[in-house]
């Protein structure tokens, strides 16, 4: 790859992320239904032919940051061109999704809307309305994810893989086929206490049987009355403005937070850098209690790992990072709302006795499900008969849940342009860097200056830091689930 075609693709790099980023946040914060991010890619057509990728791909080896660099660029033009090629089913689908109606108890909801009306829902015969009410509505998002999927599988195959589950393989730091075994290694250990604990409780606040019990059951059982009213009405500004004064961090600019309740608006909340690091927006969507603050804490996290980076470096140290990356930054500070020390200083909770075992029982369970989305996302991306795929997922899903999986979850979640099916890698490194922030710093690394200022400095290397330096750097080995259940029986003794 020469000179010229490098500074093309730096400037052109950011001018799409910047554009597509921005597109995808408006439509995931519920405040734009119809997305342009098939137009985004439309001026920028060199992205949709492979031959950028494979220019790349053939370059000579090298080490250390340039190694670094190549690979993310290779990774972000593998991504543009299945982006571009597959962008106008994206808007399709986006739009479908945030916008396309449907009536159940009365109300008209959204599949987004749905998913926010299900955490607060008591009644269960009201949460299967719901979800069965939404039936055709997600029939058609999934007909536009499963095309998209082709189109995914196409250029993987145009640019010399097998699979898009290859290409991940090959242009990421860490490969899908060892998580998946490090993910069914976590089911195991964990297998046992998971079904006592939630079983228990299931009974306790719900009196329903386990063998009776949906995901959606589970998702009301963890943001129920208790933990609601237990944690206070959350405002995202004062919350934000104690994690940062708490570590003494100042970002480039502080990450704007849109806490808004919209019909179109992801649930699960969402964080972009969309012109990083002046610019780096987050949003949740309020349903209430600990949700709100996990959802909160953990996009923080994410976009606080873009906001000290330095504006001056080149496209890739800005804008591009190991996928799994992030999520260990989301995963260090969403944890922040199951440490009791962190709920008596802030919210003012005393997370004492049952409580307690109660936030734990939804960290594990939390966990688990994110093991199950890695095993099945090796499935969905590495597999070339589609035809069962519905039945493989509800099988993995609800052994990891231990609960029944809804078999329409498939595939719309996994093809999402904003929610990382892999998000297992980072669940798996969190325990082990969570404790090393405990051991450098303190029991309360939360709210020293000290943390504050070395978590800056991860932040400031920007793509320069990969999942296996930081690792590396703290005297840890990759992650596995070992470390994972370790953590889990320790804070449960």
């Amino acid at each position: 790859m020469n000179g010229d075609t490098l500074r093309f693709i730096r400037s052109a790099g950011k001018g799409l992320l910047t554009e597509v980023n921005k597109e995808l946040f408006l439509n995931f914060s519920g405040l734009k239904v119809e997305s342009r991010i098939a137009e985004a890619y439309g001026s920028k057509r060199e992205f949709l032919e492979p031959e950028f990728f494979l220019s790349c791909k053939e370059e000579a080896g090298g080490g250390g940051e340039e190694k670094t660099r190549l690979r993310l660029i290779s990774s972000f033009l593998a991504r543009a061109l299945i982006g571009g090629r597959s962008a106008g089913l994206t808007d399709r689908a986006l739009a479908h999704e945030a916008g396309a109606g449907f009536r159940a108890g009365g109300k008209k909801l959204t599949l987004r809307s749905a998913e926010a009306a299900l955490l607060s829902e008591p009644k269960k015969h009201r949460r299967e309305e719901i979800a069965a009410a939404g039936t055709k509505v997600f029939s058609v998002l999934d007909a536009l994810c499963l095309r998209k999927l082709d189109v995914m599988t196409e250029c993987s195959e145009s640019l010399g893989f097998r699979s898009y589950g290859e290409l991940i393989d090959k242009t990421s730091d860490g490969g899908i086929a060892v998580l998946k075994n490090e993910a069914a290694k976590f089911l195991a250990d964990t297998d046992y206490i998971s079904r006592d604990m939630l079983g228990w409780f299931f009974m306790k606040k719900m009196e329903l049987p386990l063998k009776d019990a949906s995901i959606r059951d589970m998702t009301y059982l963890f943001n129920s009355s208790e933990l609601r009213s237990s944690f206070a009405k959350i405002e995202p500004a004062l919350l934000t403005g104690k994690v940062l004064e708490g570590m003494a961090l100042s970002p480039y600019r502080i990450p704007e937070c849109d806490a808004g309740k919209r019909a179109g608006k992801e649930v699960r909340g969402i964080s972009l850098p969309l012109n990083p690091p002046s610019e780096t927006s987050f949003s949740i969507y309020p349903a209430g209690g600990i949700h709100d603050y996990e959802s909160l804490l953990g996009c923080l996290g994410h976009a606080l790992s873009y906001g000290f980076t330095d504006p001056d470096d080149d496209f890739e140290l800005v804008f591009l990072r190991d996928p799994w990356l992030p999520g260990l930054f989301s995963e260090l500070f969403s944890g922040l709302a199951s440490e009791p020390t962190w709920l008596k200083r802030y919210p003012k909770i005393d997370a004492g006795g049952d409580f307690f075992k109660f936030l734990q029982a939804r960290r594990i369970m939390a966990a688990r499900i994110e093991a199950g989305r890695a095993i099945y996302a090796h499935e969905l991306f590495t597999s070339v008969d589609r035809s069962g795929l519905p039945e493989t997922f509800a099988d993995i899903m609800s052994g990891a849940a231990k609960c029944r999986a809804d078999r329409r979850d498939y595939v719309a979640d996994f093809i999402s342009p904003v929610l990382p099916p892999f998000r297992f890698k980072a669940v798996l490194a969190a325990p082990g860097f969570r404790r090393h922030m405990r051991e450098r710093f303190d029991e309360e690394w939360w709210r020293t200056s000290a943390a504050g200022e070395y978590l800056s400095g991860l932040w400031s290397a920007g793509g320069r830091l990969t999942l296996s330096s930081l690792l590396g750097a703290y005297g840890s080995g990759a992650p596995d689930s070992e470390t994972a259940v370790m953590d889990l029986e320790e804070t449960l003794r």
